[in-house]
């Protein structure tokens, strides 16, 4: 227990001395993020966020030793996403290029862990439904799915952390109980890695004056990391929990990201355009500040991983937790296509309200 404290006190601060390094570098080399178009916020942010996670989480397990040997993949992997955000971050590379840099990781990923996404649970009844090697490539569109679903979400301060902050403890929880103990390091160095960062992020400390953004290298950090700790919880032979329950784990950004790209599609526009219409901006429109939608939506996050965690002890059978999750997917999608009839519902509430 000792040596854990230590471990996350030492990844606390590594990242935290990270971030102060990092800020005035960024700022002289132009590593910022000015407010334009969709942006409003003020001034010019450093995206320094992905680069300290990283650097704190590197530094921690290398300086005690990686207590598995998969985490030198893991570190050669998340050093090459957060390598692609930063590019990205500076060029705004294209979709494209950044799909194919993603196979690339995606691949390494499934060699490093010798591990894919081959078997996905028992959902019909009838055993388990293998995949065989069509779980190679359903493994690489998992993992740019979920690079994706977080680099999507991260659109007001805060929510990308706070969202990976409810992944990476429910994963830790299920790889504790469920016996792979080493592995459970892995979630919570990553959230002693984020706190320093949200601190920075949420204006917790500095009051603005040492504001940092997470940038696309850290969004897409972050996803990697969480389908590596998926994909290792629910196909390695020791597995601690079924790979229906992964989808509660992530399933704000998963259903979002689905429920936006699919609507985007239906109206003949590209699935990877940038818009406002994502989760957090139609709180913003029903009148919520950036802080409570932050407040809100986490807590919808923690509900829907509770729901996994709780069936995954409980043991409900798979095809249960799949219909519960697809049935919690379709009133999300409804609600984003009539979100606008339902703002205006709510707003004519409140001025009648008011004006009693």
């Amino acid at each position: 227990m000792r040596e854990h404290i230590v471990l996350f006190a030492t990844t606390f601060l590594l990242t935290l001395a990270a971030i102060f390094i990092l800020i005035p570098v960024a700022n002289k080399i132009g590593l910022v993020d000015k407010p334009h178009g969709r942006k409003q916020h003020v001034g010019s942010i450093p995206l320094i966020g992905g680069i300290s996670i990283f650097s704190g989480v590197a530094l921690t397990l290398s300086w005690f030793g990686l207590p598995m040997d998969t985490h030198w993949y893991y570190l050669l992997c998340g050093g090459a996403i957060v390598i692609l955000g930063v590019f990205d971050d500076f060029l705004d590379l294209s979709v494209k290029l950044r799909l194919c840099a993603q196979v690339i990781i995606a691949l390494v990923m499934m060699y490093g862990l010798q591990l894919y996404v081959g078997n996905l649970g028992n959902l019909i009844g009838t055993g388990d439904l293998k995949l065989g090697y069509i779980g190679i490539p359903f493994t690489v569109v998992a993992v740019i799915a979920a690079i994706n679903a977080f680099n999507m979400i991260d659109g007001i301060d805060g929510l990308a952390g706070m969202l990976s902050g409810v992944s990476f403890v429910s994963l830790t929880l299920m790889m504790g109980v469920g016996g792979q103990l080493e592995h459970a390091v892995l979630p919570m160095v990553l959230v002693f890695a984020i706190i320093p960062y949200l601190l920075f992020n949420l204006d917790l400390v500095g009051k603005g004056k040492g504001k940092i953004f997470m940038g696309d290298a850290g969004s897409m950090l972050i996803g990697l990391s969480v389908i590596w700790l998926l994909i290792v919880g629910s196909q390695s032979d020791s597995a601690s929990f079924r790979p229906v329950t992964a989808l509660w784990v992530i399933a704000i950004p998963l259903m979002d990201m689905v429920a936006i790209m699919i609507r985007r599609v239906r109206k003949g526009q590209s699935p990877f355009m940038a818009d406002r219409e994502h989760l957090h901006h139609i709180f913003l429109r029903l009148g919520l500040n950036s802080r409570q939608s932050l407040v809100v939506i986490t807590s919808l996050a923690s509900m829907l991983a509770t729901i996994g965690v709780v069936g995954e002890y409980l043991l409900v059978p798979d095809g249960v937790m799949l219909l519960l999750f697809l049935l919690m997917f379709a009133i999300y999608s409804l609600s984003l296509q009539y979100i606008w009839r339902i703002t205006r519902f709510i707003k004519r509430y409140k001025a009648k309200n008011r004006a009693k």
